[in-house]
């Protein structure tokens, strides 16, 4: 996480202000009079909004139903978090078509082998004569800005409530009291 870089200010409708001694104190630490900065204006992502995502996603993976224990996703709660995003849209696609069904379903191993190695999880599809590959989408700070992370975020906790057979509010209940 990035919590230390981010120095919280408001905006007084002509500049950028910090807000109390403590982030005036880090702006002094860190910048000399006048001095040029870029702003990333993202107030929608916090670190606890983030830690929150990562405590619903464990506790689905720890309540997975028997029947779903050994999908390749129920590996590890980075397995069924990338398999989520992968399901809600929220992944990366390459494709290679091929001039048989056969060599598809070669290129699609390798493609998988490769993605896994570099990613840690991917999922293959093959359609015809082309191979799919996807890949989660990155949630990293610098990866995913803040309205894209909140939009990953209910769109996981959607799913995995649906997988779990649990409302959203009640993942997102028993998520937050594992973040705590």
């Amino acid at each position: 996480m990035r919590e230390h870089d981010l120095i919280r200010c408001y905006f007084n409708g002509s500049a950028l202000v910090p807000d109390g001694n403590f982030a005036t104190a880090a702006l002094n630490d860190r910048l000399g009079a006048g001095e040029v900065v870029f702003v990333d204006l993202d107030p929608e992502r916090s670190a606890k909004s983030h830690k929150h995502a990562f405590a619903f996603v464990r506790t689905a993976w720890l309540n997975l139903p028997d029947q779903l224990k050994d999908a390749p996703y129920a590996g590890s709660p980075d397995h069924l978090r990338k398999h989520a995003l992968i399901a809600t849209g929220f992944r990366n696609v390459e494709m290679m078509p091929c001039d048989t069904a056969a060599r598809a379903e070669c290129a699609a191993q390798m493609m998988g082998r490769i993605a896994r190695n570099l990613d840690g999880y991917a999922v293959t599809v093959v359609d015809g004569r082309v191979a799919y590959c996807l890949t989660a989408e990155s949630q990293s700070l610098k990866a995913m800005g803040g309205r894209r992370f909140q939009d990953s975020k209910q769109a996981i906790l959607d799913w995995l409530a649906d997988l779990l057979g649990v409302t959203p509010d009640d993942l997102a209940r028993m998520g937050r009291k594992e973040a705590a």
